[in-house]
């Protein structure tokens, strides 16, 4: 069963939600928002499990970056206090 939500966003939000429905091709906003909320679901997890950080790597360089989301060091502070 779908229930209807509303949120209510500042324009900036909304405009980033918009420009990510349309650089990956989705039917709706609401489809982005539950990518969105996947993504951030799987991190928390991983978080959870003491990571912290993401590891990019570029296949065709092999060139690596890193990224960390100060976001995700403060569920891990939480979660260990």
């Amino acid at each position: 069963m779908s229930q209807r939500v509303v949120f209510t966003f500042d324009d900036a939000s909304l405009e980033s939600l918009k420009e990510m429905k349309e650089r990956r091709g989705l039917p709706s906003l609401g489809t982005a928002m539950r990518e969105s909320i996947e993504v951030s679901e799987t991190l928390q997890e991983q978080v959870e499990s003491g990571f912290t950080e993401i590891v990019l790597r570029n296949p065709s360089t092999n060139q690596e970056r890193t990224i960390i989301i100060p976001a995700l060091r403060k569920i891990k502070t939480a979660a260990a206090g």
